[in-house]
């Protein structure tokens, strides 16, 4: 039986979202499994014991500090030039230095190579994430939304679960070999699948000089409320990044577990199916509904279980808790994406999408140096104070990012996209 139109378009729709979206499967992948698997125990063999939590807040600093600097860049460049040359230049470019650092004896390398790789990422993740909006309508930027963190709630699993398989045998640099097959096949994915039309200027050095020079110029009339929206998303990013970077650590200092790699790659999972279950059916009610009262919500469901990390003393209380904070982050990942497409000028998405990655690396950078030094002292007093100190703050933290939201405006635009 043939089918009908209306089904043979939905399944070309939603081939096409696939297409588009592959390239953050890789990405979250690698991201995730090396942030909350691979860099600890990377680190913890390279610098004293008693310095390991500073060493890596000031190392994840570093690299998504400079993250947060290329993103605007890449993207403002990727709206005059196109975004699939950027999307592979920057991954292929990013694909030598995952070799490099998976053979790197040194903090000292590790430092410049893990630097480079948040660059180079970040200029092929401006370009893509703009490719969203260049070809989803206003009215189903919702659905698309929950669709691309439901792809990248597959690659964040599928990273900590096989970082922790490798991580608990020793073996880093075969993960790292094994997260740069994931990232270069899921970008070849996207470049080879999809098309873009050709700028409606021919890109010229002249034309991508005054992009670069254009790159942090915010324009709050062209964007009404989008600052407001970017710091209600940095303070809650806070609390989901600060959270997940020191829970192997947390781990195995408070819990005293064995093996905290595994056990991490276990929550890591919990997490990310409590967010891949709700990232598509959010993201579809946030088109119904509206953007804010679901940011609002997560907000709150955040701070409440990140508080209650305090009280948890065993795997199930862990796992429990974990569950609730990945409810919150799928919830809000897919709705905020899409308020931050809405409010951004169609002209320009690529570039005040990448202002957006301020708001996403400068709450990883900063919490994450912050909270090496917090846990450090407090641990020095009493072994686990410093964790409890920790997730205090980041509870407050994520309750300023809802006062924010709830003074920020919901704007629809109308568009011409594709469908």
């Amino acid at each position: 039986m043939s089918a009908t139109p209306s089904s043979s378009s939905s399944r070309a729709w939603l081939g096409h979202l696939l297409a588009l979206n592959a390239a953050w499967f890789g990405l979250a992948y690698l991201w995730n499994g090396l942030h909350a698997i691979l860099l600890p125990p990377l680190v913890a063999a390279l610098v004293p014991a008693d310095f390991k939590a500073t060493a890596l807040g000031a190392l994840t600093f570093t690299g998504l500090l400079l993250a947060m600097l290329a993103q605007p860049v890449g993207g403002a460049l990727s709206d005059v030039s196109g975004r699939r040359p950027w999307l592979l230049g920057g991954i292929s470019v990013a694909l030598a230095l995952l070799a490099g650092l998976s053979a790197a004896r040194t903090f000292a390398v590790v430092l410049l190579l893990y630097s480079g790789l948040q660059v180079t990422c970040s200029l092929a993740e401006a370009a893509l994430q703009a490719m969203l909006p260049d070809q989803v309508a206003a009215e189903r930027r919702g659905l698309a939304a929950g669709f691309k963190n439901a792809v990248q709630i597959i690659g964040f699993v599928a990273g900590v679960g096989l970082g922790g398989f490798f991580a608990g045998r020793g073996q880093i640099g075969e993960a790292l070999v094994v997260a740069a097959v994931a990232l270069g096949g899921s970008t070849l994915l996207t470049f080879l699948a999809t098309r873009e039309p050709a700028p409606a200027l021919r890109p010229s050095l002249s034309r991508l000089a005054a992009a670069l020079r254009r790159s942090f110029q915010f324009e709050r009339r062209a964007a009404p409320g989008y600052a407001r929206l970017l710091l209600g998303r940095g303070l809650l990013m806070a609390g989901y990044f600060a959270a997940q970077g020191f829970a192997q650590y947390f781990i195995a200092d408070k819990l005293l577990l064995p093996n905290p790699a595994r056990v991490t790659a276990l929550l890591m999972t919990v997490m990310g199916s409590a967010i891949f279950l709700l990232a598509v059916p959010t993201g579809m009610l946030a088109d119904r509904l509206g953007r804010r009262p679901l940011n609002v919500a997560a907000g709150l469901l955040g701070a409440a279980a990140t508080l209650a990390l305090i009280t948890v003393h065993t795997v199930p209380q862990l796992v429990l808790v974990s569950g609730l904070i990945g409810a919150s982050a799928g919830v809000f990942t897919s709705v905020n994406w899409a308020w931050a497409a809405d409010l951004a000028p169609a002209a320009e998405a690529g570039r005040y999408l990448g202002l957006s990655n301020i708001a996403t690396a400068g709450a990883s950078a900063f919490s994450r140096l912050l909270a090496g030094p917090i846990i450090d002292r407090g641990n020095a007093i009493r072994p686990g104070a410093g964790y409890d100190v920790m997730f205090t703050l980041l509870a407050c933290v994520m309750l300023a990012g809802v006062w924010v939201f709830l003074r920020t405006p919901e704007t629809r635009p109308r568009s011409g996209a594709m469908r």
